[in-house]
């Protein structure tokens, strides 16, 4: 019969070692090495092989819909799949859990809300103010067993555990959401949900850096992870697939904060609505992301300096690349930087890292320099350090969009097809660009 033993783990980053040290090896942490004993498992009885052929499997999804939930998650939610859900402190993870289990109750499954952090009186106070009709199930607990027993008593289709960090094993001499605690939580919920087909929403605390707090090895056991991101005092929030096994990655649903919750909200109308198509320095960029184009807005402003080094600085748009657009401009179209600020803003608060995004930044530049504005017209392409225009990914989905949206012309790399009645004007080079300016 196997006999227990015992082992020093650090609680900081989960190092394992036989014998106590003074310092971890991992993760330098002085005094982090704490002593716990390891309970004998049972014996492990090898399982026979399932072959299966792929007409044999079927993808059981549920269409919750919410549009913009649904389009994150690939088409609904998989039976049995395995979500971490982050993101700051009041953006709406709860909100937004709370209508996930109140439809899926109105369309006739079972749900589990757990909580370890409100009381029974403050989840059943939000869900009166929100007005949810389904009557899912609510439990306030944060001890491992309690959810495992609850989740063996009845047959739920979804159980959300808020949060992960707050759930412990009482069995490990740990504090609750440490790293060692996180990791063993983790993967026996995720181990047990899994075998009864039970889709599962982990959410997660996140660090002052943004990301999901923690151990790594947690976003590699789940099948989905979603960020929400956002500003708390606008009323827009932005849910986030950075990985997903049952759809496409780096897919974005938009939702708006009113009083009765989130609901979806139109993507491109969203950043265009307050746009003028009479101030310079503004340029329209259809956007792809995921399946998704979205028009965003890029302003600039090239504002005279006062000091003998000129400011470059650049939101959602890598300022690395700022610069060399701005070398790119002075040598190829002669227009002096030496004395102004340049400053880009990507409006929305979205980060765009595609290439594509160097046509309308140029634009956008060349606006605010030359006071003119280009009204309501569109650009994308890459521009290379020799100041050509280079064809990019999805130039048609980009057309079409701006089309939707009744945009009256698009420039772009030569060798895009005419499309409808939106009116495009190729251009070869940066060179180009200015004289359709001038």
């Amino acid at each position: 019969m196997a006999k227990q033993h015992k082992i020093f783990v650090c609680e900081a980053c989960g190092h394992e070692s036989y014998k106590w040290l003074g310092k971890c090896p991992t993760c330098a942490g002085w005094d982090t090495l704490k002593e716990m004993e390891v309970q004998p498992g049972p014996r492990h009885v090898a399982a026979e092989p399932t072959i299966l052929v792929d007409e044999e499997v079927e993808e059981e999804r549920i269409i919750l819909g919410m549009d913009e939930m649904d389009r994150v998650l690939g088409g609904g939610l998989t039976r049995g799949s395995s979500i971490l859900m982050g993101g700051d402190p009041g953006i709406g993870k709860t909100t937004l859990s709370f209508e996930l289990a109140s439809r899926l109750t109105e369309m006739g499954h079972e749900a589990l809300y757990v909580s370890g952090e409100e009381s029974a009186r403050q989840l059943a106070g939000r869900k009166r103010r929100l007005g949810l009709k389904g009557p899912f199930a609510l439990l306030v607990t944060n001890h491992l067993d309690d959810i495992l027993d609850a989740a063996r008593k009845k047959a739920y289709s979804l159980i959300i555990i808020d949060s992960i960090q707050s759930v412990y094993n009482s069995n490990l001499a740990f504090l609750p959401g440490s790293m060692t605690q996180v990791r063993d939580v983790s993967s026996r919920l995720i181990r047990e949900f899994k075998e009864r087909e039970i889709t599962h929403i982990l959410i997660g605390h996140v660090t002052k850096e943004g990301t999901i707090a923690g151990p790594r090895i947690l976003e590699h056991m789940v099948d989905t992870v979603l960020y929400f991101e956002g500003d708390r005092v606008l009323p827009y929030r932005m849910l986030r697939a950075i990985k997903n096994r049952y759809g496409p990655v780096d897919e974005i649903g938009l939702f708006q904060m009113t009083k009765e919750g989130l609901v979806s909200a139109e993507p491109s109308l969203l950043f265009m609505n307050e746009r003028s198509d009479t101030s310079s320095g503004s340029t329209l960029f259809p956007y792809v992301t995921g399946s998704r184009p979205l028009v965003l807005e890029i302003q600039s402003i090239t504002a005279k300096t006062a000091f003998p080094i000129p400011k470059k600085l650049s939101i959602g748009y890598d300022v690395n690349r700022l610069f060399i657009m701005a070398a790119v401009i002075e040598k190829f179209l002669s227009i002096p930087f030496y004395d102004r600020d340049i400053y880009v803003n990507v409006t929305g608060g979205i980060k765009v890292t595609e290439p594509a995004i160097d046509l309308s930044v140029a634009a956008a530049i060349l606006s605010a320099y030359r006071n003119k504005a280009w009204g309501n017209a569109a650009f994308f392409g890459e521009v290379g350090l020799t100041g050509e225009v280079r064809r990019t990914v999805n130039m048609d989905m980009r057309i079409r969009e701006c089309e939707r949206l009744k945009i009256e012309r698009v420039f772009c790399p030569k060798g895009t097809e005419t499309s409808g009645s939106i009116r495009l004007f190729p251009v070869k080079s940066i060179r180009d660009l200015h004289d359709h300016l001038s």
